[in-house]
């Protein structure tokens, strides 16, 4: 459980992205990026992860980690407490507006690849497993991801096997009916439908407003097109090492890479108060 912020001190929330950024290449997070963030939360931080990753698949990794106390999901539509799975905040689609704009989407890019959250939970076609290597258990398999029109839908994702995310970003933009936006997603050669508004900066606004933290005290992390909104948005935006130019460029700082503990190098700074940027 997250230690309460020492008397006097204001209150701080750590906003991490998951691949690529809190975890190496290999997929492990190494005991010094650990140690930082147990001591991050010893001094009353919020640690908090997010990730592009439906609630139900990122919860699993949220408990193997054993680090966060909340987790914001789905690109931000979804933010959650990470031990009971309780939804603080849930942004959805009416299902009958995200049939017309995947028909839409398919009519334009022929074999273009679908995966849904709804409340019956995460459906994927099949040539989603190339972009994101799941288990068995890890949502359901089916020939069509479309949703129903009388259903609420949480997340959405368009994918094409080994496509660019940026053009098929700026192919769906102006074809998409009114009330549905386009994002890249977090993997390759995919993007989302959301809402409009509904980013990774968006999810951390929502967790911030509930836990009474300022703008100015939150810190992200990220490495991704993905992340851009929540590294704008943070009071102060780290790129990762390894991250793409356009995303250092928009940062406030950047460090080392995942795989050379990037994040601890910041916290372990600022945990200690040294060169803040508050």
């Amino acid at each position: 459980m997250a230690v309460e912020p020492r008397r006097g001190v204001a209150a701080r929330l750590v906003a991490l992205d998951v691949d690529g950024t809190l975890l190496t290449t290999a997929e492990v997070l190494t005991p010094r990026t650990r140690d930082a963030l147990v001591a991050a939360e010893a001094a009353g931080w919020h640690v908090t992860l997010v990730t592009g990753r439906p609630l139900s698949i990122a919860l699993p990794v949220a408990h193997d980690l054993g680090l966060a106390r909340f987790i914001v999901s789905a690109n931000g539509a979804t933010v959650a407490e990470v031990a009971t799975g309780s939804v603080l905040h849930q942004t959805s689609l009416p299902g009958s507006i995200v049939v017309e704009a995947i028909t839409i989407a398919r009519t334009a890019i022929p074999g273009l690849g679908l995966a849904v959250t709804t409340s019956r939970g995460f459906s994927r076609e099949a040539g989603f497993v190339t972009l994101a290597p799941l288990s068995e258990s890890e949502g359901t398999v089916v020939e069509d991801a479309c949703p129903g029109r009388d259903e609420l839908v949480h997340s959405v994702v368009l994918y094409v096997v080994e496509g660019d995310a940026r053009q098929l970003q700026e192919c769906l933009r102006p074809l998409l009916p009114a009330g549905v936006a386009v994002s890249p997603s977090g993997l390759p050669g995919s993007v989302e439908l959301t809402a409009p508004g509904v980013h990774k900066g968006s999810g951390v606004l929502h967790l911030c407003e509930h836990l009474g933290v300022a703008q100015r005290d939150v810190v992200a992390f990220g490495d991704g097109l993905n992340d851009h909104e929540m590294l704008a948005w943070a009071g102060w935006g780290v790129a990762m090492g390894n991250a793409d130019a356009a995303t250092k460029e928009l940062a406030d700082e950047v460090t080392a890479s995942n795989d050379d503990d990037g994040v601890a190098r910041v916290l372990e700074r600022m945990v200690a108060g040294l060169d803040q940027p508050w």
